[in-house]
């Protein structure tokens, strides 16, 4: 399993002509980030500050954040995960493509270490991402001035970056169901976007909500459709926007007070949302790999 990982290290990280995705997909978050930045600098400058008397209002609105945690999650809640899941849905549909899998897989007495490393690959993949982003925003933000308001204390920023990292592998480790489940990539790419901007959640709270209506059918399960919901990792990346001190420090007030959805402590329950679902999804791909020739 280790060399396994390994080769698909080394995969994503070749620099030779930037084959490597890491590479790729590093080179347009940090195209992305620079570009909104140097909009932000662009703003406080003195000639425009002049010619619009709201730029540095504009500025300081937009470089102002309550805690470091927060303003990672404002900034990298939506693309992050997203690139993170993308390439490992690239990375395991690449095998596919390549020829790869038959040769690695030919012997089913290894094909489970195969599987169980891509599943773990996908963790590799979100740490590597998220670690990047963050110290390419944080050194953004000291570059334009931005301030907070206040600071984040060692517990609730680890709660915090271990929450957001279990959650992004959890969106990526469901995304590979639909990998090995049909090896169709327009299938593959667009039920990992469904994943990440929370189309899944949406659509339980929404057929929850029509409970009363036309689907008075499932008013009885309900309350399960909002708990699912709530304990999803896109909702669990979602309740880390706010940034780890005030995660840490809420009481489960921080849920909707209409909500019928069973919810614990907000903290454990963004840590226990992505261990969940990384262990129902790597169950899942073993299960596929089990039962299903590649």
């Amino acid at each position: 399993m280790l060399n396994l990982l390994k080769s698909d290290l080394y995969r994503i990280s070749r620099p030779l002509g930037l084959r490597g995705s890491l590479w790729q997909y590093g080179i347009a978050i940090v195209v992305v980030y620079v570009l909104i930045f140097l909009a932000l600098f662009m703003l406080g400058q003195p000639a425009l500050s002049s010619a619009f008397t709201t730029s540095t209002d504009l500025l300081k609105e937009f470089t102002t954040f309550t805690s470091p945690t927060q303003a990672l999650a404002s900034l990298t809640g939506g693309i992050v995960p997203l690139c993170a899941t993308f390439m490992s849905v690239e990375l395991a549909l690449a095998d596919f493509k390549q020829g790869f899998i038959r040769t690695l897989t030919s012997a089913r007495r290894g094909r489970q270490s195969y599987f169980a490393a891509k599943v773990i690959s996908a963790g590799v993949v979100s740490f590597v991402l998220i670690a990047f982003s963050s110290a390419l925003l944080l050194a953004l933000i000291a570059l334009v001035g931005g301030t907070y308001t206040q600071g984040d204390s060692l517990a609730s920023a680890a709660v915090w970056a271990l929450g957001y990292w279990l959650n992004t592998w959890a969106l990526s480790a469901l995304s590979l169901i639909l990998v090995y489940a049909t090896r169709i990539n327009p299938v593959s790419y667009i039920g990992a976007w469904c994943f990440c901007v929370s189309v899944v959640p949406q659509t339980l709270n929404g057929l929850a909500h029509s409970s009363g209506g036309l689907l008075r059918f499932l008013e009885p399960i309900a309350p399960l459709l909002e708990t699912l919901a709530a304990w999803m990792p896109s909702s669990a990346i979602s309740n880390l926007a706010e940034g780890g001190s005030r995660l840490l420090g809420s009481s489960i007030d921080i849920w909707d007070t209409t909500s019928r959805a069973l919810t614990i402590d907000p903290a454990a329950q963004t840590l226990l949302t992505g261990i969940i679902w990384i262990a129902l999804a790597a169950a899942a791909v073993l299960a596929i790999a089990r039962h299903r020739d590649v």
